[in-house]
C-alpha cells in the first residue's frame, strides 16, 4: 500500500521520510494524485485539512490516517466516523509509523495509547462496573492491587507511582496476575474483571 503525506507547509516530519522513504508529501490537496483508489493518505488535521477532506478521500477510494498535533477524543471520533482508519500524533516515532501502515493494510483501526487505553475502560466500566470477586480470590493483595489499576486503564508506570513500587515489580505482578487468571493481555484482563469473560 503506498503511503502519501499531505500537511500544511509548516508541518513535516523526518520521521515520516524514516518510515516511508519512497512517500511523497503534498501540502495541497490540488497536488494529490485524481485517482486516490488504494492509496494510504496520512493527513495532520488543521485549519487546512478537515473531516471534511477526509470523507470525500475515502469516498474516492483511499485509506485515511489523521495525524494530529494533540490527541483528542473528540476528534478522534469526528474523525473515525469519517471514515479513517487510524488517529494519531503526526510526531509519532518511524516504527509506529510502519505499525499503523500494517494494521491499516489488513483493514484494522488505531489509536494512539491513550485514547484506546480510554475506550478500553470506558467500555469495561459499561459493560460490568463492579469486578467479580471469585477472580480476585486466586490473587494475592497486591496482584489484586496492580489488576485493578491494569483494569481501570494505567500504564505501568502509573500503577508504580501510585503503589509506591519499581515498574519492575508491576510487571512480575502482572505477570503472575496473567498466569493466575490465564488471561492473555491487558484487555482480556480488563474484561474478564468485568464479568465479560
Amino acid at each position: 500500500m503506498q503511503s502519501l503525506f499531505i500537511s500544511p507547509s509548516t508541518i513535516e516530519s523526518l520521521r515520516w521520510r524514516e518510515a516511508f522513504p519512497l512517500a511523497q508529501t503534498f501540502h495541497s490537496e490540488s497536488e494529490l494524485p485524481t485517482d486516490l483508489h488504494g492509496l494510504l493518505i496520512w493527513v495532520v488535521l488543521g485549519d487546512e485539512f478537515t473531516i471534511t477532506h477526509i470523507a470525500t478521500w475515502v469516498t474516492a477510494g483511499a485509506r485515511i490516517i489523521a495525524l494530529t498535533s494533540s490527541e483528542d477524543s473528540v476528534q478522534a471520533k469526528q474523525v473515525l466516523e469519517a471514515g479513517a482508519h487510524g488517529y494519531l500524533h503526526y510526531l509519532a516515532a518511524a516504527p509506529v509509523l510502519q505499525q499503523v501502515q500494517q494494521v491499516v493494510a489488513v483493514g484494522g483501526l488505531w489509536l494512539g495509547v491513550d485514547l484506546m487505553r480510554q475506550l478500553v475502560f470506558s467500555t469495561a466500566i459499561i459493560l460490568n462496573p463492579i469486578p467479580k470477586k471469585n477472580h480476585l480470590d486466586l490473587l494475592s493483595v497486591r496482584e489484586q492491587d496492580v489488576a485493578k489499576a491494569v483494569a481501570a486503564g494505567k500504564s505501568n508506570k502509573e500503577v508504580a507511582k501510585e503503589l509506591d513500587i519499581t515498574e519492575r515489580t508491576v510487571k512480575a505482578h502482572l505477570s503472575a496476575v496473567f498466569e493466575k487468571l490465564q488471561v492473555r493481555d491487558r484487555l482480556h484482563l480488563v474484561l474478564m474483571l468485568s464479568g465479560n469473560q
